[in-house]
């Protein structure tokens, strides 16, 4: 469904995806309310914040949807975009969308638009945004795969801005999991979640060095899963 040229059907289509996104956050509020969460390394944050706030989190795209949860009280940044095809602006996702990124900024989160300009020039206005001094969260294997696999984007992003990155960790006592590409992962309600924050990295300038940061960072994000799970089992103090 892409978005209607007609003004008032264009009033109508924003009215209808607002209200959504409002009975949306309401529920995902309540949704919050029901769970354990434990984040550990929380300091890493907390430095980065006192220093500059100028910090990139990196986190597997299975557990985007709860760092969402997690981190939405910290006016982070969020890039957004989808598939730029006649077929994606008239489907229904484009509709659901649309709801997301409103309901994004109903929880707290700044999301840029890709999708309004040229994908180019709205990477350097989230760069730009970053400099600025704004926080920002990354899926170093999305938006397309394959699964944790870390590209360069993140990195690159990091280099250029001069921040920080921080990979998480997540492990859920309970979950829902989707038959996507991504292992999408969503807590049940009354689940535990335990957060591993890790030692902020940082990305080199070199752009030859990419390749094999990315792979560190690849690394650094599978002991974060591998330590939260261990430490939600019992396995580790």
């Amino acid at each position: 469904m892409s978005l209607p040229s007609n003004p008032v059907k264009r009033g109508l289509y924003s009215f209808t995806t607002g209200l959504f996104a409002s009975i949306s956050s309401i529920i995902l509020g309540m949704y919050e309310a029901t769970l354990n969460i434990e984040i550990q390394g929380e300091e890493h944050l907390l430095m980065a914040s006192a220093l500059d706030n100028r910090y990139i989190l990196t986190v597997w795209h299975s557990f985007v949807d709860a760092a969402a949860f997690v981190f939405h009280s910290k006016n982070i940044l969020i890039y957004s975009d989808h598939p730029r095809t006649l077929r994606y602006e008239k489907s229904m996702a484009h509709f659901f969308r649309e709801v997301g990124i409103k309901t994004l900024h109903n929880r707290g989160f700044q999301v840029l638009d890709a999708s309004l300009g040229k994908q180019s020039s709205a990477i350097i206005h989230f760069i730009k945004k970053i400099k600025d001094g704004n926080a920002a969260l990354i899926a170093p294997d999305g938006p397309h795969g394959p699964i944790y696999k870390a590209k360069p984007g993140s990195v690159f992003i990091g280099g250029k801005t001069g921040s920080p990155i921080i990979p998480l960790g997540f492990a859920f006592s309970r979950k829902i999991q989707g038959p996507n590409w991504d292992d999408f992962s969503l807590p049940l309600p009354f689940s535990k979640i335990i957060v591993m924050v890790g030692e902020p990295l940082d990305a080199p300038q070199d752009s030859t060095k990419l390749k094999e940061f990315s792979l560190i960072l690849e690394n650094r994000l599978d002991m974060l899963c591998f330590k939260a799970n261990n430490i939600l089992n019992g396995d580790e103090p």
